[in-house]
């Protein structure tokens, strides 16, 4: 039978809204979290001040024996983050890892070992994405003739893309297009063809890009979703299979070779804000879905129909559910030991079945600025 049980909580001080677990060999047991406040404040007089938008990126390590997240290093705080990326493939025995901020930047960090171990996460550039707007979300395509591809959406609807030099990281905008009529909430890359590019926005459009195109037509225009939409990921599995999420509550799955209906549909619930392909089964989702915490989903097909159910609700602790991850290492799994199991426990974990499958879940709650650290047993 699906379990869980919670391993640890942090508290992170500002809001949190985004976690990722590195998937760079030699770096999996470390995770990023962002976060984003908005501060009033007024002046001695007592009138409002102009708010700010405040953040940081702070930097945990994995200690399985313990069971426990331990935090490295804090960036100083500075404007709020949206989202992070790590980018999919090593760079000189370094991760690179993007984040989209408050203020209308792409800044680039990269995390490498110190001669005595320690990790380091190190700001390396940023980039202006434009004036007078807030970058909502990004995503990293695979390396296209030796350059770093990113895409980023913001809050005036518009989408950019953007290469980076696979030596010194340096930013160059390649182009930029509208969209949305209004807030480009997510955008995504196909992961099997990096010159499509999928976003969604708050005009409740789900819309496909060819980036070898000037893109003042999208390739579709899916009018499926009732509300925003908020989530979209490729399957890393299966190669045609795209998930979307929205406030309108559904989870959409549909074929990329034919993206007039989707495959099937789950109303998990809350609004999903985020989505995750388990990185090593092509068969499950992981979800922050905001008003009703998190959820684990089982995808199921054969040659003629496609289902999603939901195998585990995560409801701990929460206060919109915005983050939410798995740990990409292949050794996932934390056993309790023999003093901390009833005997329930014992006889259950005795039985267990042997093709039973464990990994660690990531996630963040926004206005309890809580990190949590969870276990799934499937």
């Amino acid at each position: 039978m699906p379990s869980y049980r919670t391993l640890c909580t942090k508290d992170t001080g500002f809001y949190a809204d985004t976690v990722e677990w590195c998937p760079i060999q030699g770096f999996k047991d470390v995770l990023v979290c962002g976060t984003y406040q908005l501060v009033e404040s007024k002046d001695p007089t007592g009138s409002a001040l102009p708010s700010r938008r405040v953040g940081n990126v702070q930097l945990y390590r994995l200690d399985k024996s313990e069971k426990n997240l331990e935090k490295l290093f804090t960036t100083s705080e500075g404007a709020g983050i949206l989202d992070m990326k790590w980018y999919p493939e090593e760079l000189n025995n370094r991760a690179v890892l993007g984040a989209v901020s408050a203020e209308k930047e792409l800044k680039l960090f990269t995390l490498f070992h110190e001669q005595d171990g320690t990790f380091v996460l190190k700001e390396q550039t940023s980039t202006c994405v434009g004036p007078e707007k807030i970058c909502l979300s990004l995503d990293w395509s695979s390396s296209i003739n030796n350059e770093l591809r990113c895409v980023v959406s913001d809050s005036k609807g518009q989408i950019t893309l953007v290469q980076c030099s696979e030596t010194s990281l340096e930013p160059r905008q390649l182009m930029q297009w509208t969209g949305h009529d209004y807030e480009a909430w997510i955008t995504a890359f196909n992961k099997w063809t990096p010159n499509i590019v999928y976003s969604g926005g708050d005009d409740c459009r789900f819309k496909g890009w060819d980036t070898r195109t000037d893109c003042t037509q999208p390739i579709f225009n899916s009018k499926r979703h009732e509300m925003g939409v908020s989530s979209i990921q490729c399957n890393p599995v299966h190669e045609n299979i795209l998930a979307t999420g929205s406030y309108d509550e559904n989870i959409l799955l549909w074929d990329t070779r034919q993206m007039k209906k989707p495959l099937c549909s789950s109303n998990p619930g809350g609004g999903v804000w985020c989505i995750k392909w388990h990185p090593h089964y092509g068969n499950r989702i992981l979800t922050a879905t905001m008003y009703d915490g998190y959820h684990v989903l089982n995808y199921s097909h054969d040659k003629d129909s496609h289902g999603l159910e939901v195998l585990i609700s995560y409801k701990e602790n929460y206060e919109l559910a915005y983050g939410a991850d798995w740990y990409t290492g292949t050794s996932s799994k934390i056993q309790k030991t023999e003093t901390e199991m009833n005997s329930d426990e014992k006889i259950e974990n005795e039985s267990t079945d042997s093709t039973s499958t464990s990994s660690l879940v990531a996630t963040c709650s926004f206005y309890d600025h809580i990190l949590h650290l969870w276990e799934v047993n499937l």
